[in-house]
């Protein structure tokens, strides 16, 4: 089972893997971990890793590789555990999320990338949060997080202030914006920025709307500053990522 999201530039990028059967070494920062059914491992691609089976020959894994958007972010937060490895319990939801983010690659529309960024985000959320379990300073993710993540996902293209995400959280806007980006990683400005910017990459690639109506279709008034965020995340303005994309 495997998957490149392939999201933004090349450098950085992420590989998580997930032992779903059989047993496997990974050889990262001088260290060796000894892989079995449950484990996982988040790393750094620009770092050297080497990852293989044990001498049963026998080592059955999921894995994504991904790069762009929020990716850093999300890869920090992991990393202050200390080390890549993750022993998931048996409850954990990640294998379920590696499949649907399979399942949802392997038919190209133009939600595709939208939904996949939708569940890269919550696999990334659940790394983080169980990479944490047992430290004083973290918890599980509050529910009012989880419910505006999934209300922002539905409405990101509507113009509501932090006020009005705090004000249906029940909670000040200070610890609204601090415990969002504590689970998140990111604002939560940024993370429908984010949003927007999915949905507008998908719009670029599989219709031929004007930049200008793609720019009011996903929530921002003026094309210009549409233009400015797309170009400040990708690294190239709209039209050029159109070109690009029609190339292929």
């Amino acid at each position: 089972m495997r998957l490149i999201l392939q999201n933004g530039s090349i450098s950085p990028s992420y590989l998580v893997v997930y032992t779903v059967s059989g047993e496997g070494v990974l050889d990262y920062g001088g260290q060796s971990y000894k892989l079995g059914a449950g484990s996982l491992f988040f790393i750094d691609c620009m770092e050297y890793q080497h990852y293989r089976t044990l001498r049963s020959g026998h080592w059955e894994f999921a894995w994504v590789h991904f790069y762009g958007g929020a990716s850093s972010h999300y890869y920090d937060l992991y990393a202050k555990k200390g080390d890549p490895l993750l022993r998931l319990q048996r409850e954990s939801p990640v294998l379920g999320l590696l499949r649907s983010l399979i399942d949802v690659h392997e038919q190209t529309t133009p939600y595709t990338e939208l939904l996949g960024a939708k569940l890269l985000t919550e696999l990334v959320t659940e790394l983080i949060v169980s990479a944490h379990i047992g430290d004083s300073t973290s918890s599980a993710v509050p529910a009012f997080i989880s419910t505006t993540i999934r209300e922002m996902e539905r409405s990101y293209a509507e113009r509501i202030r932090l006020d009005d995400w705090a004000r249906g959280a029940a909670v000040s806007k200070y610890h609204f914006i601090r415990e969002f980006k504590k689970h998140v990683g990111m604002s939560p400005n940024e993370y429908v920025i984010y949003l927007r910017i999915v949905r507008a990459k998908e719009l670029l690639k599989y219709t031929g709307m004007p930049i200008a109506t793609i720019a009011e279709e996903v929530g921002i008034d003026h094309v210009s500053q549409f233009i400015n965020l797309f170009k400040a995340r990708e690294g190239i303005t709209p039209f050029a990522f159109r070109k690009k994309w029609n190339t292929h």
